[in-house]
């Protein structure tokens, strides 16, 4: 049985987050490791004959003997991962071979090696009675899960890393090895069995530092007869796109392991599948929506179970996407096609191409071919309209929220305003997919400039809204939150009863926000059904609460994290708090779970954006990165911070989505102009969807798990890190 993996986290964030020096030697080490291929190549003479399997990347080596692996830098320093009184000829088997071979064409023609064979892992067996480990890549990191069989001892492992200064446990249980070449961070041993009643659950395993300078391991007791296992945290990464501009937009997974993907594409590089809606691309330059469903599964290894294309003559973008317990998916967003496909009961049937018009689209990929395409219809007026959030209720109504500077939106006599009251109006409908007629549409606005940004719809079929305004006169109902416009611009979160006509059907809204500019990106609900805010801030008296993980506006432009409650003006504000560094940070999407967690993702440029002690890149990429944050309401300052990490590097990395799955699983959708993080499985689709196309932007979606069965974020440290000088 399995019995637990130890990652060597030997990436350039784990020796950035531990090393206090930025001298060269260390800068060299992080840039070798960073690249740390996931290959295992086989000695055929390349190497001295005691080597078996290597693995290397510029001046970092990493090489496999009897003895075990050793860490070479440069040829000169060397750190060796022994075990003690382990097996001192144990069989060594390469596992997983990879397609490709490897040439050496160095020094005279009789030292040249050609067809070098590859592999992903390397098996060590009998290490010691009934234990063997497995060595292997993920991304830039040395990972080995010990394989222990029923009846064996594991508290035999004892691990020494010969040519280290010293090896120690942290207080946070992560084992810390000092070498010349830096510092290395092993995380804490995280394990948990598969009860086949209860599920998983979590096995306390740690460190034991030895009085020789050996480190052992203990776990506390479990069922010898069950098997131990552990997940690596970033277990999936992968791009989708072609050789021009493609983003994801949307993402859901439903509890069965399917992630349905909704992205925009300029190409037809994606190969789509024999039953798809369109095979490609409606024309050459112009942007379709992609929809791809992945099957997240351990049988199905992210492989793409359905691609199809959707769209007309000219552009046509999601904006976001909501899935019904069938399996359909509700999309809105924006075109100037003046054919984009009609389905169904349509509101509107043509379009324009000089301006731009919603669309609404209900579609199933599990049907073949024209079948999928359930309904759609245009939405808007003469000028320009933009979708930006779509929600459906208990019976299939759906309801889309958007912004628009036509005078002529379709409106129902129950509107709450019927006419358009500054140059930009935000949008509300509500659509019956089976009838021709609006059910409820309305604007909402003052004499200013307003966004509708995001639109959710509670199990009473309640309204909820998110709205960014400039206005100082947007209507406001009895008892608001703030009674006036606080900066140059404010959220409006409000409720809309779209049963109700006229003033009754708006049941209540207030400004949100500071004294400077404040954009709410996305609204949802958490477990108590309330509302759960993200978007950004620049003001310095945002609203906040005691317990807030941030108290104080750190920089140019923060991310907010708010939890309010409408349905209690007088208890509106539950929690909230800011989350940033020195420069822009920016938050797009944000979920919560049943523990009352709360997960935000978005992107930032701030060198010193606060990240947890485990965060797989700690160190920011020093360009516009990812961050992925979880969130605890009712813990304090830095320990409400549950998770925090950097993803990316040098150019632009955006996350814009985040679904979370019933085991904790959480995924990130978005799009890239470079390279992210590498994880453990690869789709099965297309050669070159796990690389990046060569576009202005391919779109991304990568899997960060639970770390072994636990929510992200148990027994975190904030870590915030000084901006590079």
């Amino acid at each position: 049985m399995r019995l637990f993996g130890i990652a060597l986290l030997a990436s350039a964030a784990s020796l950035a987050a531990a090393a206090p020096s930025r001298d060269a030697g260390v800068a060299r080490v992080q840039t070798a490791m960073e690249q740390l291929p996931l290959r295992f190549e086989a000695n055929l003479g390349q190497w001295n004959p005691a080597v078996r399997y290597a693995a290397h990347a510029q001046q970092y080596s990493l090489l496999f003997t009897a003895a075990g692996p050793s860490l070479e830098f440069g040829g000169r320093r060397r750190v060796d991962i022994a075990l003690d009184n382990a097996n001192r000829a144990p069989e060594i088997e390469a596992l997983g071979p990879v397609s490709g071979r490897t040439n050496y064409f160095v020094g005279s023609r009789e030292r040249w090696r050609t067809g070098v064979p590859i592999y992903s892992r390397v098996r060590y067996r009998a290490v010691y009675p009934g234990i063997d480990v497995v060595y292997y890549g993920s991304g830039g990191h040395l990972e080995y899960d010990f394989l222990v069989e029923p009846g064996a001892d594991p508290g035999l492992i004892r691990l020494r890393f010969q040519g280290a200064d010293r090896a120690a446990v942290t207080p946070q249980g992560d084992l810390l090895v000092e070498c010349a070449a830096g510092r290395l961070v092993q995380k804490r041993p995280f394990v948990y069995q598969q009860d086949p009643r209860a599920g998983r659950r979590r096995i306390q395993g740690r460190y034991v530092p030895l009085p020789d300078g050996a480190v052992g391991l203990r776990l506390d007791g479990y069922d010898r007869s069950q098997p131990l296992v552990i997940d690596p945290l970033l277990i999936y990464s992968s791009y989708f796109g072609g050789a021009a501009a493609d983003q994801i937009n949307a993402a859901k997974v439903t509890s069965q392991g399917l992630l349905y993907v909704v992205g925009r594409t300029l190409t037809s590089d994606l190969a789509s599948s024999d039953t798809a809606y369109e095979a490609a691309n409606t024309a050459s330059g112009t942007s379709d929506l992609f929809i791809m469903v992945l099957d997240t599964t351990a049988a199905g290894n992210f492989s793409v179970q359905y691609l199809s294309y959707l769209g007309g003559t000219g552009d046509d973008t999601p904006a976001s996407m909501v899935m019904d317990s069938t399996g359909n998916l509700y999309i809105a967003g924006t075109t100037n096609s003046i054919d984009f496909p009609m389905a169904g009961a349509s509101v509107q049937t043509t379009g324009s191409s000089t301006t731009n018009n919603v669309f609404v689209a209900e579609f199933n990929p599990a049907l073949t071919g024209a079948d999928a395409l359930i309904y759609s219809t245009y939405l808007g007026g003469s000028n320009q309209n933009y979708a930006n959030g779509i929600a459906i209720d208990q019976v299939g109504l759906i309801y889309v929220i958007g912004t628009t500077t036509s005078t002529d939106l379709p409106v129902t006599d129950s509107a709450y305003s019927g006419v358009l009251s500054g140059a930009q109006d935000a949008f509300l409908c509500e659509i019956d997919p089976s009838s021709p007629s609006l059910v409820y549409s309305s604007y909402l606005g003052g004499s200013g400039t307003d966004s509708g940004e995001a639109i959710a719809v509670s199990p009473s079929g309640l309204t909820y809204f998110a709205i960014t305004t400039d206005s100082t006169d947007f209507p406001l109902s009895i008892a608001p939150y703030r009674t006036a416009l606080q900066g140059v611009e404010d959220a409006v979160i409000g409720i809309v009863d779209t049963t109700q006509s006229g003033s009754n059907s708006l049941v209540y809204d207030t400004y949100f926000g500071g004294s400077d500019l404040d954009e709410v990106r996305k609204l949802a609900f958490d477990a108590n059904g309330r509302l759960l805010l993200t978007g950004f801030t620049l003001s310095p008296d945002f609203p906040v609460t005691q317990d807030a993980v941030q108290k104080t506006l750190a920089g140019n432009g923060d991310v907010f994290v708010s939890v309010v409650d409408p349905l209690r003006p007088e208890a509106f504000l539950v929690y909230s708090t800011y989350l940033g560094g020195s420069q822009g940070d920016v938050g797009y999407d944000v979920a919560g779970d049943a523990a009352g967690s709360i997960y935000v993702v978005g992107y930032t440029l701030s060198p010193d954006f606060p990240v947890t002690f485990d965060a797989p890149q700690p160190l920011w990429g020093q360009g516009i990165d990812i961050f992925v944050a979880k969130l605890k309401p009712g813990v304090s300052g830095t320990g409400g911070l549950q998770f925090s990490t950097y993803l990316g590097g040098l150019g632009l990395r955006v996350a814009t989505c985040l679904t979370l799955g019933a085991d904790g699983t959480l995924y990130v959708g978005g799009y890239s102009n470079l390279g992210l993080p590498s994880g453990g499985a690869t789709p099965a689709i297309a050669a070159n969807t796990n690389i990046y196309a060569g576009g202005y932007s391919d779109g991304f979606i990568l899997a960060l798990s639970d770390v072994a069965g636990q929510p992200l974020g148990s027994n975190r440290r904030v870590v915030r890190r000084m901006p590079r000088r």
